[in-house]
C-alpha cells in the first residue's frame, strides 16, 4: 500500500526500472506521498475542482462543506437553487446525481482488480478515466497506476526523459509499461519532478 514511507524504501527498485528517477532524488529528494479522502467524499470533491483553479475549487467545496447537503436532497432536485447559489454549474449538479444514486460499494471496491474498479467509476455521469485513476492512487493507494492523460506525467516525462516531444496519452502509457508494478510511484516521482523544475531555473544535466 502506497506511503511516504513505501516511497522512500522502493526507491532503489524503482531507479533499476528508470535509471533517470534517481536524477529526480539527488535534485529534489524524494516526494511525499498524501493520501487522499475515500468514498463518495473524495469523488465529490474531484467533481467539485473539475476545470476550476485551485483556489476557486477550494472555496466551492468549503462552501459545499459548511451547506451539509445530503443526498436524497441532490437526488430530489430539492437542492438545485442551492448548488448553483454555492457555484456549481448546472453540469456539476448532473454529475452529482449521477454519483448520488450510483449505489457504489466503496467496502468492496476496496478488494477488487484495478481494471474492475476504474470500470465501474467510470461507467458514472462525471468521472472520466484520469479521475477514476486518481481515485485508484491517492485513495486506494493503488501502487501500479499510471494516469497517463494527465498533461503535468506528460511534460515531466519529456524533461526527465529528454524527450523530442511532450508524449500524448497513448505513448506516455506504452513508456510506463517498464514501469510495472510501481507505475503509481513513478507518477508520484514525476508530479515531484514536475513542481520542482518549474519552479527553478535548473537542470538535470
Amino acid at each position: 500500500m502506497l506511503s511516504t514511507e513505501f516511497v522512500k524504501d522502493i526507491a532503489p527498485s524503482v531507479y533499476k526500472l528508470e535509471k533517470r528517477f534517481r536524477l529526480v532524488e539527488r535534485n529534489f529528494g524524494l516526494p511525499s506521498f498524501d493520501p487522499r479522502e475515500k468514498g463518495l467524499v473524495a469523488l465529490k470533491k474531484t467533481i467539485v475542482g473539475q476545470q476550476l483553479s485551485v483556489a476557486s475549487a477550494a472555496a466551492i467545496w468549503g462552501r459545499f462543506i459548511e451547506a451539509d447537503i445530503k443526498d436524497e436532497e441532490i437526488l430530489n432536485n430539492q437542492a438545485d437553487n442551492q448548488l448553483r447559489d454555492l457555484g456549481f454549474s448546472r453540469q456539476k449538479i448532473s454529475y452529482l446525481k449521477s454519483l448520488a444514486e450510483s449505489g457504489l460499494d466503496f467496502d468492496k471496491m476496496e478488494k477488487m482488480e484495478n481494471e474492475d474498479v476504474i470500470n465501474i467509476l467510470t461507467g458514472i455521469k462525471g468521472i472520466g478515466l484520469w479521475t477514476a485513476e486518481i481515485y485508484c492512487i491517492f485513495s486506494l493507494r493503488r501502487l501500479d497506476i499510471f494516469p497517463a492523460g494527465d498533461l503535468a506525467l506528460q511534460e515531466a516525462a519529456k524533461n526527465l526523459l529528454n524527450l523530442k516531444n511532450r508524449p500524448l496519452e497513448k505513448e506516455m502509457r506504452k513508456i510506463a509499461e517498464s514501469w510495472v508494478p510501481y507505475r503509481s510511484v513513478c507518477a508520484i516521482i514525476l508530479w515531484h519532478f514536475y513542481r520542482n523544475f518549474k519552479s527553478r531555473e535548473s537542470t538535470l544535466w
